[in-house]
């Protein structure tokens, strides 16, 4: 049977006192004279060994207040076992135990919060939670970056102190007003615009309101939509000019013009201009085609970059003098050759030629120059033009858009010459790119890997 461990010290004292009451009872004076000394020596040692046993006791208790105070703050190591068999050794056995278990359950919350916050902040999408009160709670880094607010600045501030957006404004208040998820769209930025998908969801749960929501980047999608969209009305525009002039000449020639000797011979070479057109046209879509689906045969040897100018340059001679514009050619006699196909590496500085010729105003200049960069030749077409607008450069290379549409349906362009020298450029490894402003003329650069491989057959 176990001795608890604060009955002992009552146990002792009535011990001592019940020794003392009998050896006075039972013993003479004479001999209890005689006892004295030990009984003496007797109440010394008992109190010696209760003195020890509190003084253990107390050291236990300081024992465990010290693992008590080190747990509260954040060290949740082991207590020492105590071997003692007594209510302070259990509770010191019960205490380790609730300790043990509080800081497993401490470090899961934690990593836990830690692989939250590590997804939050790597993710693309601008994530906050918005509290009742309409202030920011939390936000990942996107959100910051998308609204273009200072990094670290918007938590605890309020929506309308750190968003210019209405709209996302709007939406919020809705949803912390509500119970039902919202989506939405806005648009953020001046000069660059971009467009946003946004999810609010509201947060109910243990006395605590609020909202999360979401951005999602659909720029792009939406870029892709107004291609698409371009994309059918400019061809259907191209397609029904010569369509109906076709038409229309053919018509006249059947109700009568056929016997007019002197017009009728214009009108079928009206014909068959609109017929050419209608054929550069198809072709050049389906080249595109061809090469946007990944068929396009590329013939990938060595080509001296001194020929493929002088062919391109010679081409657009005849066209540049008529308006009286000097073409210069600048070329570093150590440029190396370039590895691709001559024939579409051709049309593509000829297309950037064309261009040039046809938007230089007469007496203008065109300058041609080569570059070796390190892994790559650049080729760039400078011309003194009319320039581009800088709300255009990001649109320049996509499938039928002019910045003078009637000009360049007047030279017989198709709208694609750029598109098809941007997709056979990527197809070789490099890179097209343009700089311009109005009135200032414009510089278009492509780049060519040189050439350092085997010449062989690639499908791009």
């Amino acid at each position: 049977m176990r001795l608890s461990l604060f009955w002992r010290p009552v146990v002792i004292c009535s011990a001592l006192v019940t020794a003392i009451l009998l050896a006075v009872q039972w013993t003479s004076p004479t001999t209890l004279l005689r006892i004295w000394p030990v009984l003496a020596i007797f109440l010394i040692a008992s109190g010696i060994a209760f003195f020890f046993s509190s003084r253990s006791v107390a050291y236990r208790i300081l024992r465990l207040k010290e693992f008590v105070e080190r747990a509260a703050s954040g060290d949740f190591s082991p207590l020492q076992r105590d071997y003692h068999h007594d209510e302070l050794s259990d509770m010191s056995g019960e205490l380790g135990h609730t300790v043990a278990d509080l800081g497993q359950t401490i470090r899961t919350l934690t990593d836990e919060r830690n692989r939250s916050s590590a997804i939050l902040s790597s993710m693309v999408e601008g994530v906050a939670v918005i509290r009742a009160d309409e202030r920011i709670h939390f936000c990942n880094s996107a959100f910051e970056q998308i609204l273009e607010l200072p990094a670290g600045s918007s938590q605890g501030r309020t929506l309308v102190e750190a968003l210019r957006q209405a709209d996302l404004i709007s939406l919020v208040r809705q949803a912390l007003s509500g119970m039902e998820e919202l989506t939405g769209e806005v648009e953020v930025g001046t000069v660059r615009r971009r467009n946003f998908s946004v999810t609010a969801t509201p947060v109910r749960a243990a006395g605590t309101n609020g909202a999360v929501i979401v951005l999602h980047d659909i720029t792009e999608l939406r870029r892709l939509e107004r291609v698409r969209r371009d994309f059918v009305a400019n061809v259907s525009h191209e397609f029904k000019t010569p369509l109906t002039a076709i038409q229309g000449f053919a018509e006249t020639l059947l109700n009568g013009a056929l016997d007019d000797l002197s017009h009728r011979t214009r009108f079928v070479e009206i014909i068959r201009e609109h017929a050419w057109r209608l054929a550069r046209l198809t072709d050049d879509l389906l080249k595109l085609s061809r090469i946007e689906a990944g068929r396009l045969e590329l013939e990938m040897r060595p080509v001296r970059v001194e020929g493929l100018i002088s062919s391109c340059v010679e081409t657009s001679r005849f066209k540049a003098d008529a308006k009286s514009i000097e073409i210069r050619v600048e070329l570093l006699q150590d440029t190396p050759a370039v590895r691709g196909d001559g024939t579409q590496l051709g049309e593509v500085l000829q297309n950037l030629l064309d261009n040039a010729v046809q938007y230089t105003p007469d007496g203008g200049r065109i300058d041609v120059k080569a570059r070796f960069d390190g892994k790559e030749v650049v080729f760039t077409v400078t011309d003194t033009g009319i320039g581009i607008p800088e709300s255009d450069l990001e649109r320049i290379f996509e499938r039928f858009y002019r910045v003078d549409a009637a000009r360049s349906r007047e030279a017989g362009g198709t709208g694609l010459g750029l598109a098809i020298a941007r997709h056979i450029v990527d197809a070789h490894g490099g890179r097209i790119w343009v700089e311009s402003a109005i009135g200032q003329g414009s510089r278009f650069h492509f780049s060519v890997p040189v050439a350092t491989a085997e010449p062989g057959i690639r499908v791009a």
